[in-house]
């Protein structure tokens, strides 16, 4: 291993220098933006960040000192934009298109955990991609989940009364909102080809049903509770290494990486090889039940339409097999964690602030006395103002995403909806920049930007999202997908199922909330781990993984 390293780094880091110094007689724009002293060439502020105690805790004290556009230093002398200027990320995001392309090291990362899926691709290949998943997040195709998501919260709030009974009232709630959320996406991939009917396996897969409320040991269940375990732990090598991926040919890191892999490399691509191997299990059921006919597959549904897309002839409508494989294991990831990371903070916020919860609760309370036992309709969960207040500003808060990376594929100048003044005094509108230059998108500082949000824009405060209240930032720059925030990205990269999750995080905070009372225990420590994604974990407990433990109380 180490002579592989030390051959490694004698070919790659005279490459490295070789392209640095083509640049260190011209002193860009983007170099004479204010911004924190790099402690460090090698390591720029990377290591900072990986090392600051929350998540944000650089970032949102930068926003404050800097505004919505400052400089940064990656690795290896790299100079990054952190922005999260609205109109900044409105153009990289929206106008832009293709143009602003996602980096070397993001694109070896998603292609290792996810392969090629709607996800990793870029350009013609991901417009192919998401015009053929599209019908499956139509507003037609969502309103068939909720009976769907229904029974599963129902189902969930049974297994919680069981594990009050066996366990006590303290409850890891992250685990279990990832068990249902699991078994959610499962069902739903599938719920027009087996029109319900689904044929249940031990081992689960699309098609089936996961049954990981119930089986404390499924595999997928436990994989995605520890795919970031330790992302929040990345060595000095690490943090290089990812570098080199921005700046030395793919072609070449793709000889070095089958030499060099990480614990983290080695979990995503387990992730990636188990989602698969489950999907095509579903795919072989799927042809068990369509041999006679296939052009009878006409559903909806994310598997009907990708084995029909399998099938096509036109190439502009073809999935491969690999590409239909890959697409179920990004839902199963994006699925899953967005739903359930975000539940997992909407209780923790709400176990602080239990006046919110009581006057949610009482909310759910008058809204059941109108409509009875039955079930409530799509309509019923949107009239909920505080209930959905509350989950626009745990998304405000708790962006799952905090910050995804671009690189600009050619010369461009950012637009800036608020100046910056830079080094020497001169106040800045746009940003020129040339060809290659990395941007570090801000969503988690957007989220909390004062001039959009309001001055307790760090706070929380749920009122802020309700009718009866000034609407935040209404004449401002539209970016996200959902209430403006950024939480589900923006452009012709945005999440492609938010509206599949809001309509299921919707139905489970509401059947949590009329059935348990959340209170936050004492002598419990949560904080916002720097990892790849916002998650939570308990000071001092770091090594067990994502947690949050809370005190659950049957209503």
């Amino acid at each position: 291993m180490h002579s592989y390293l030390q051959s490694f780094l004698v070919v790659a880091l005279p490459l490295v220098a070789a392209l640095l110094v083509r640049k260190l007689l011209r002193k860009s724009v983007v170099q004479r933006l204010r911004g924190p002293a790099s402690p460090s060439w090698l390591l720029g502020h990377e290591k900072a960040f990986v090392e600051q105690d929350q998540l944000g805790d650089l970032e949102f004290a930068w926003l404050r000192e800097y505004g919505t556009a400052y400089h940064t230093k990656g690795c290896l002398g790299e100079h990054r934009i952190f922005l999260s200027d609205a109109k900044g990320l409105q153009h990289i995001l929206h106008t832009s298109g293709y143009r602003w392309a996602k980096t070397g090291e993001a694109d070896h990362g998603s292609y290792e955990l996810l392969g090629n899926g709607v996800a990793t691709v870029g350009g013609v290949t991901h417009q192919r991609q998401r015009k053929v998943l599209n019908p499956a997040f139509s507003a037609g195709q969502l309103r068939t989940f909720s009976s769907l998501f229904q029974r599963l919260s129902s189902q969930f709030s049974n297994r919680m009364r069981g594990l009050l009974n066996e366990r006590g009232e303290i409850i890891n709630m992250h685990i279990w909102l990832g068990r249902v959320t699991l078994d959610a996406i499962g069902e739903s991939m599938s719920i027009d080809i087996f029109l319900n009917d689904l044929p249940t396996s031990s081992e689960g897969a699309f098609g089936f049903k996961f049954g990981a409320l119930h089986d404390e040991t499924n595999e997928l269940a436990y994989q995605l509770n520890h795919l970031f375990a330790d992302t929040a732990h990345r060595p000095d090598f690490n943090i290089v290494y990812g570098g080199l991926w921005r700046k030395l040919p793919t072609w070449f890191m793709n000889l070095i990486h089958s030499f060099i892999s990480s614990k983290e490399g080695k979990r995503f691509q387990h992730f990636q090889d188990t989602s698969k191997r489950y999907a095509r299990e579903a795919l072989a059921a799927s042809e068990n039940i369509t041999t006679s006919d296939p052009d009878s597959i006409t559903g909806k549904d994310i598997l009907s339409i990708l084995v029909r897309a399998n099938g096509e002839e036109d190439e502009k409508r073809k999935l491969s097999e690999d590409e239909v494989l890959s697409q179920m294991a990004t839902m199963i990831l994006a699925g899953h964690e967005t739903s359930a990371s975000t539940l997992t903070w909407v209780l923790y916020e709400l176990s602080r602030h239990p006046e919110d919860q009581a006057r949610c609760r009482q909310e759910i309370a008058a809204l059941r006395d109108r409509v009875g036992d039955g079930p409530f309709s799509p309509q019923d969960y949107d009239n909920l103002p505080m209930l959905n207040a509350i989950l626009k500003e745990s998304l405000r808060l708790h962006p799952i995403v905090h910050t995804l990376n671009r690189v600009a594929t050619c010369d461009d100048v950012i637009p800036l909806s608020e100046a910056v003044v830079t080094k020497d005094g001169v106040q800045l509108t746009q940003i020129p920049v040339e060809k290659g230059q990395i941007v570090s998108m801000s969503f988690a500082s957007y989220n909390r930007n004062p001039s959009i949000w309001g001055k307790d824009a760090d706070e929380w405060n749920p009122d802020r999202f309700m009718d009866a209240q000034p609407k935040p930032g209404d004449n401002r720059v539209p970016v996200g997908v959902y209430a403006n925030l950024l939480t589900f990205s923006g452009g012709v990269r945005g999440c492609i199922g938010w509206r599949f999750a809001l309509i299921e995080m919707q139905i489970i905070l509401t059947e949590m909330l009329e059935n348990f009372k959340f209170t936050f225990p004492k002598d419990v420590d949560i904080k916002r781990a720097p990892s790849g994604l916002m998650l939570p974990f308990v000071r001092g407990k770091m090594r067990e993984g994502i947690q949050m433990p809370l005190h659950v109380t049957a209503l």
